[in-house]
């Protein structure tokens, strides 16, 4: 950090060397026989039921209302009063996304009850199930990071990691994630993730990242100005250079109006849209900011060397005679570093724009 701040100046943001092996998730702030069985488990982020239910054509049928039990008497004269469970108040898990992190481990990335893991211990735990037959099915104990703690409301972000103690072969095959809300509870098997053969090509690990740069960007909402916008990605398009990539996720911000903005960039190939809308019946901070950029970063961890996290509302800047590349490679030898923001003068407003706009 002090070695950026003594000749360079960058406004802005949280940068990630994905070239390091070092992914340190809980500095997110700013800011997914027996496969016959368990092929029907896959849960989405629109599931209204406590537990998992598989997506279909036809919805299910709905349960049946609960019955309340009335109060009996016991022969000694006490009363039993019964306690009838009606509703869900929170799910014990929503997958967002599952990916590869290495040659044998996975990250699971989701939302989870808050008052859960504060008052209560739910319990995780991973299988491979491989599509060769007779495949051992190794098994392994997930450790949990809780990159949103104390920012999380109904809902905390959850990052799931399952580290199998060998190497798991690209042959294809099922995560299976293994869900309790607490020891003596039952399990609920899910299916995360799903391979085919040779779809995960090890060589990924070794090989040099498709993208220089890449931006994962916080949820989109509100009334955002599509001119704003436009300024925004022509800018950091010609600061980061052809070999980069934008990745915008859409939270209700993208209208028409911005959509043509940003359409001739998705057609070119230099921006990929993902629509999270449906996250928003799920009650956690700032549109479940920490639950995006940690999906963005496990989906691109492997794709880029470098990783960008900050808003559109914020710009990257560098002084006339430095490269970003050069920047960059002085920085090398870190895994992350963040650069100090600094607030743009509210004299570059034009008086004639007040008003037009409330953002």
């Amino acid at each position: 950090m002090s070695k950026a701040k003594d000749d360079r100046s960058l406004i802005l943001s949280f940068f990630w060397n994905c070239a390091k092996s070092k992914l340190l998730l809980t500095t997110l702030f700013f800011l997914p026989s027996l496969f016959t069985l368990f092929h029907h488990l896959l849960p989405s982020l629109s599931s209204s039921s406590c537990l998992p239910f598989p997506p279909s054509p036809t919805p299910p049928p709905p349960p049946p209302p609960p019955t309340f039990t009335p109060s009996s008497s016991l022969p000694s004269g006490a009363i039993i009063r019964s306690f009838t469970p009606i509703g869900c108040a929170a799910h014990l898990f929503i997958l967002m996304g599952s990916y590869r992190s290495s040659s044998s481990s996975f990250s699971i990335i989701g939302l989870s009850s808050k008052s859960l893991h504060i008052f209560g211990k739910p319990l995780f735990r991973c299988e491979w199930h491989s599509s060769l037959p007779s495949s051992p099915i190794p098994s392994s104990d997930s450790s949990k990071l809780l990159p949103d703690w104390g920012f999380g409301r109904i809902y905390t972000v959850i990052v799931l990691n399952c580290s199998f103690p060998s190497l798991i072969p690209s042959s294809g095959g099922h995560l299976l994630l293994f869900s309790s809300p607490s020891p003596s509870s039952p399990e609920t098997p899910t299916i995360t993730l799903t391979e085919s053969p040779n779809q995960f090509n090890l060589s990924i690990l070794s090989s040099p990242p498709k993208f220089d740069y890449l931006y994962c960007g916080s949820p989109l909402f509100g009334n955002l100005n599509p001119n704003r916008i436009r300024e925004w990605m022509a800018y950091h398009a010609l600061l980061f250079g052809h070999r980069s990539h934008f990745v915008f996720y859409d939270a209700g911000g993208v209208h028409e109006d911005v959509l043509q903005v940003i359409r001739p960039w998705i057609d070119k190939g230099f921006l990929t849209l993902q629509d999270i809308r449906d996250q928003e019946q799920f009650d956690g901070y700032y549109h479940n900011q920490f639950l995006v950029v940690n999906d963005c970063l496990n989906m691109y961890r492997f794709e880029a060397k470098w990783i960008f996290f900050f808003d559109v509302d914020e710009f990257v800047y560098l002084q006339p005679k430095l490269k970003l590349d050069s920047f960059m490679k002085s920085m090398e030898e870190y895994a992350q570093f963040t650069i100090e923001q600094m607030p743009m003068s509210n004299q570059l407003c034009r008086t004639e724009d007040a008003g037009r706009t409330h953002r």
